[in-house]
């Protein structure tokens, strides 16, 4: 069975604080938020069985590009988001070969990306019948 090797709860957690750091960094440099404010929440929940909740918080209503792709750039999926202020996508990447794929936010010139890998795993185990 194959098994996502990224524990997706941690990933949240920093993604959360490169994005909190972000912040930081733009209001230290121009004592404003930039529009790396456009994206809020980012965050990508494990729903069990390589399917995968991605949710992004777009208040400012912007185009907003979210795509997945392998380790050589190929775009696997892509699809724009402007109308609604929270976007939610379910990904179900069972079909997916092992290897290291990203998921990408973007819109203007910010960006945000989410990196994991898939391996599979095998499980060998004895049993003993009872006689």
């Amino acid at each position: 069975m194959k098994k996502l090797a990224l524990v997706l709860a941690l990933a949240t957690t920093i993604v959360s604080a490169s994005f909190t750091q972000g912040m930081g960094q733009a209001k230290a440099a121009s004592g404003k938020i930039s529009s790396i404010a456009n994206f809020k929440n980012l965050s990508v929940q494990d729903m069990g069985s390589l399917r995968f909740k991605l949710a992004i918080e777009n208040p400012l209503r912007l185009k907003t590009k979210i795509y997945l792709m392998d380790k050589e750039n190929n775009v696997l999926f892509d699809e724009y988001s402007s109308s609604s202020m929270k976007y939610i996508k379910f990904f179900d990447l069972s079909n997916l070969a092992d290897g290291n794929y990203t998921f990408v936010v973007e819109s203007g010139k910010d960006k945000m990306k989410k990196d994991f890998s898939i391996s599979t795993k095998t499980l060998r185990d004895v049993s003993l019948a009872s006689n």
